[in-house]
């Protein structure tokens, strides 16, 4: 257990987000600001994909028309899929295990993992939720598949890009006062018009950016 984990501040938060998440069972482990906003923003209509599979998977697939999810975790995998059958989503989610052995800090330019966007057309895709592994890689390959107004989310934001907000940070865990490798700053230079939203339960950020329409 980190040091940083027993201060007050921390523990705090921390109970509060535990509390949050036994009072609904069925919301993604996301900010409760960010379920509020995509609650509003997803539509029956939406095709979206997410990196990353667990409580997101069901609740996005029963507000949108279809879902491609890419999980690299094999058990992790065969729960997700077997409470997709339970619930009558199968049909509706393309739910994909991609073994990946890397991680971040390696930074590849391709793989099969990152790689399952390519399948998509350009500005095809009304949303994209990057919450798994090889994040900055599935940022980078995910951005020209968004259409027009559409949604690129990350979550646990401030482990990759600045968080600093008035005098401090949005979060007292992992604050990020600058991106966290030339990667990331190559990618917020590339999202630099997008238009972006910030949530945060104090431990964590989600952020969301908006495609710009023209």
């Amino acid at each position: 257990m980190r040091v940083s984990s027993l201060r007050p501040n921390y523990l705090t938060r921390r109970l509060s987000q535990i509390a949050f998440q036994k009072r609904s069972p069925d919301c993604p482990w996301l900010s409760p600001a960010a379920i509020l906003l995509l609650s509003e923003w997803l539509k029956p209509t939406d095709h979206g994909i997410e990196y990353g599979s667990g409580r997101s998977t069901i609740w996005i697939a029963n507000r949108t028309g279809y879902l491609v999810s890419v999980e690299d975790n094999l058990s992790w995998h065969q729960r997700v899929h077997k409470q997709l059958k339970e619930a009558g989503l199968a049909g509706k989610v393309d739910y994909r295990y991609v073994e990946c052995k890397l991680r971040e800090q390696d930074e590849p330019d391709v793989h099969p993992y990152a790689d399952v966007a390519e399948e998509f057309s350009n500005e095809s895709l009304d949303f994209a939720l990057v919450d798994g592994n090889l994040r900055l890689l599935c940022m980078r390959k995910v951005i020209r598949k968004i259409k027009p107004g559409g949604l690129l989310i990350l979550d646990n934001a401030n482990r990759y890009v600045p968080n600093v907000f008035l005098n401090g940070n949005t979060t007292i865990h992992e604050p990020c006062a600058k991106p966290r490798t030339p990667g990331w700053e190559r990618l917020l230079f590339e999202l630099n018009n997008w238009r972006w939203i910030n949530t945060s339960d104090g431990i964590w950020d989600t952020r969301f950016w908006v495609k710009p329409c023209s």
